[in-house]
């Protein structure tokens, strides 16, 4: 029988040969079949390789034409010394470098980009006085929402302005303390009033201080007299003082306070690389360490009275803003947490114990404590500045069926009876809460504290606060506060300034030279008065006026 497959009309298909027992296709049918697959394998990889190569060539000749996007980084090594000097020279507010910021413009309520055309006049040309102030938004960055800065740990953000309330309508108080710089202060004591003269009280004075401060850094209100030294701590040493002795009960803390504040004012720290003819910086430090030392890790504070901590916070947020220390920052906020647990929750001030109600005097040393806190960069609650306006409110005296009393005045407390010393407290609160200049209330109050005027006062509680009130109002107000003459220059009353070069201590007391450069007629005793009346006559530059060049100072037409 035939093997062969019957023939259906198809074609062959060609197949591979097999081979069984070495019978089939012989080899010579095979081999050809090998080499075709060879061939066009070959050709194929061959292919393959020209075109990669033509890729190569396309790249290697123009490459921005291929890939515009690559950026090449250099890289820098790290540097190979390990003992790397990162000592911070540049310290506190004592730089001979000229300031970055022009302070003829710092406190103007609208912000822009670019530079400020000194020409153009402050404010909006024609804008009626009482018209409420708005703000051009804010750069990019800041605040919060989707791209702005970060906060850090006290909630102040941080890439750009800060928006935090302030004085000034709201206005950040981050700038005030530039005026102490060397590189300004000389600018703004020609500029606000000061003179060569006061300067040189102001240098008498600071000696004084020193002359009596106690080994361990701190001042005594009522036994400075047994802390006489013949130079400043911790050098000098301790004599026999016969300045005339202390007054009133002790307060150490917030005769420390007091004692340190005018070299702060002075722009003098601990850290300080410049300063006076003399060095006070380890004058500066002993008070700093000693008040650090007295504050209580349970609370934050430096003293169970009110006053003394109240006082003793405002030095510490002006030493940790003029310094940056870290050390100083931990224990100055602390202390400002401590201004906001005292509070009296019902009526929204400050006495002398805790949650106690409130009366004007203490609540201006807490409320100013709060608001150099604000100046320094520190963590303030805002309801608590709020609730302290609630107090304001209740002691200030107003009769509302009266078109003539537009209030301003205020009483040590509700429903006592108003005073020239209480209303000058209760102004500075008022315009560090953001009341404008033109405001009918702040304008009555002016017109008390010129009724009162620095030459026949000798209050200088009142001095201290009322200088502040009117270095802030500026114009003629100021001058006839600092230098004592009307709104036509006439001289009619001795300035503040004059009044307390005239009234400071020459050393020619009988029996007592060793008082000289200090001030008396204090409650507080010599300490007190000294340093209330060398803040007075720092004013021009302690702190930059609220309302320089602000919008709503503009006149009426």
């Amino acid at each position: 029988m035939s093997t062969a497959p019957a023939n259906n009309g198809r074609r062959r298909v060609v197949v591979t040969p097999s081979m069984h027992n070495n019978t089939g296709v012989p080899w010579m049918k095979i081999i050809p079949v090998w080499i075709a697959s060879a061939v066009v394998n070959l050709a194929i990889l061959g292919l393959a390789a020209g075109l990669f190569s033509l890729f190569g060539q396309l790249k290697a000749a123009a490459p921005e034409e291929l890939d515009q996007s690559v950026q090449t980084t250099q890289v820098e090594e790290e540097p190979k010394d390990d003992n790397l000097d990162l000592t911070q020279t540049d310290v506190g507010m004592d730089s001979e470098t000229p300031y970055g910021l022009n302070v003829d413009r710092t406190n103007e309520d609208v912000v822009v980009p670019g530079i400020v055309d000194m020409t153009q006049a402050p404010g909006i040309d024609g804008a009626p006085a009482d018209a409420p102030r708005n703000n051009v938004p804010l750069p990019p960055g800041t605040g919060g929402g989707l791209g702005g800065g970060l906060d850090n740990l006290d909630k102040a953000g941080i890439g750009g302005l800060s928006n935090l309330a302030g004085g000034m309508g709201g206005v950040s108080l981050g700038s005030q303390f530039i005026g102490r710089s060397g590189s300004t202060k000389q600018k703004m004591l020609n500029e606000y009033g000061g003179n060569k003269v006061s300067e040189a009280a102001v240098a008498r004075g600071l000696l004084f201080l020193a002359l009596h401060q106690a080994q361990d850094g701190h001042w005594s209100l009522n036994d400075f007299s047994k802390d006489g030294r013949d130079q400043p701590r911790p050098a000098g040493k301790i004599v026999k003082c016969n300045c005339e002795p202390g007054t009133g009960q002790r307060h150490d803390v917030g005769a420390t306070g007091f004692g340190v504040l005018p070299f702060l004012a002075a722009g003098i720290t601990h850290r300080s690389t410049k300063t006076t003819n003399k060095d006070y910086t380890k004058t500066v430090e002993g008070a700093v360490h000693w008040l650090m030392g007295r504050q209580s890790a349970k609370d934050g504070s430096y003293s169970s009275n009110m006053y003394e901590h109240g006082i003793a916070t405002i030095a510490m947020c002006e030493a940790y803003g003029l310094s940056s220390d870290p050390r100083i920052k931990v224990s100055a906020q602390k202390a400002l947490n401590f201004v906001a647990y005292a509070q009296d929750p019902a009526g929204g001030g400050w006495r002398y114990s805790p949650k106690q109600a409130g009366d004007t005097s203490v609540t201006g040393w807490e409320l100013m404590a709060l608001k150099s806190g604000q100046m320094a960069g520190l963590s303030v609650p805002q309801k608590v500045l709020k609730q302290a306006e609630r107090f304001l409110d209740s002691v200030e005296a107003s009769d509302k069926s009266s078109k003539a009393d537009k209030g301003g005045s205020f009483s040590y407390t509700s429903g006592q009876p108003t005073t020239p010393t209480m209303t000058s407290v209760g102004l500075l609160c008022r315009q560090y809460s953001g009341v404008g200049p033109k405001n009918p209330a702040l304008q009555s109050g002016v017109k008390v504290l010129k009724a009162n005027p620095p030459g026949p006062s000798a209050n200088i509680y009142y001095l201290y606060y009322a200088t502040q009130v009117m270095h802030h109002m500026q114009g003629d107000s100021w001058r006839f506060w600092n230098e004592g003459v009307d709104e036509n220059g006439k001289k009619v009353h001795s300035g503040i300034r004059d009044a307390l070069i005239a009234t400071q201590d020459k050393g020619t007391t009988p029996g007592h030279p060793h008082q000289v450069g200090s001030w008396g007629s204090s409650q507080g005793g010599r300490i007190m008065a000294t340093s209330l009346s060398l803040l007075c006559l720092e004013v021009y530059y302690r702190h930059l006026p609220l309302y320089h060049r602000d919008i709503s100072a503009i006149k009426k037409d």
